[in-house]
């Protein structure tokens, strides 16, 4: 069973001159997670909003971050990969990390160990085929780990997960004779609470900003007495659209070209944390 690692990393500095890393995640399918009607019968409403993310939202996104050359971790399912394999292979060509989602969008909490491991893999193996690398993390859908999710990425060699939503900085778990980095992440912050039509909005973009103007701003004064780091995780089919993809494009340009401000993917702080953990348990 997986075991939190206390590593004593709660006063643990960022590189020189970093003053708040900002981990930008980008969760991308086309439809696979759209909830079905009784009987197993597809949603084509809440699919074909989903499918955008696919179809037109990565594009939006990968142009943007170009813009300001500014690099983040997309997850992605296998089976979007799949039938969308060119937005992909640009993400990876472009330096962005592509990280596993599940094959198919598959519930793994209550999934026996030997089907999740096969999801697991199989999804590992679709978009190693397709990108052409070997993906480093993962996140389960809907952030709905299982009690082993944790022991097979470890078991599977990956290194780092990101479905925890537990804490303002990353830590380490034992996993068999591997150390896994999760990488927490709010939901409070996430673009579909606010902007995910047609579920429940609340406020719209407006209120998508507002949220970040303020999670950024309270992180950024907490992180002059101690580290912290600021994760978004957003959906290509919402933040895709121009109207999201407008607020993100505002809420960057009041960042970059800062170097107090770090953005990295989530395997590069994945191993900047495992480092330094070693380092300061020497």
């Amino acid at each position: 069973m997986a075991v939190e690692i206390r590593s004593g990393m709660d006063d643990v500095r960022w590189p020189s001159g970093v003053r708040l890393p900002v981990v930008l995640t980008f969760e991308h399918q086309s439809g696979e997670g759209a909830p079905l009607f009784p009987g197993d019968r597809p949603n084509y409403m809440v699919g074909g909003a989903m499918q955008y993310g696919a179809r037109r939202g990565i594009w939006n996104i990968l142009e943007l971050l170009d813009k300001y050359q500014i690099k983040g971790t997309f997850f992605v399912c296998g089976t979007t990969a799949e039938k969308y394999p060119e937005a992909v292979q640009a993400a990876l060509k472009a330096g962005h990390e592509i990280a596993g989602m599940s094959y198919s969008f598959e519930p793994v909490r209550t999934a026996s160990i030997e089907r999740e491991r096969s999801i697991v893999r199989h999804s590992a193996r679709v978009l190693e085929g397709i990108a052409g690398t070997r993906i480093q993390g993962w996140r389960c859908p809907d952030y709905r780990i299982s009690p082993q999710t944790l022991d097979i990425l470890g078991e599977e060699g990956f290194l780092w997960d990101s479905s925890l939503l537990n804490d303002d900085l990353p830590y380490l778990f034992q996993c068999g004779s591997r150390r896994l980095v999760e990488i927490p992440f709010t939901t409070s912050t996430a673009d579909k609470t606010y902007i995910g039509y047609p579920y429940p909005q609340r406020g719209g973009p407006d209120g998508l900003a507002n949220v970040w103007s303020n999670e950024f701003e309270v992180l950024y004064g907490e992180s002059q007495r101690s580290a912290r780091f600021l994760i978004l995780s957003l959906q290509t089919w919402a933040t895709g659209r121009p109207a999201p993809l407008r607020i993100l494009r505002q809420f960057l340009e009041r960042l970059v070209g800062h170097e107090e401000f770090w953005f990295v993917r989530c395997s590069d702080i994945a191993k900047w944390w495992l480092e330094h953990a070693r380092s300061h348990a020497a």
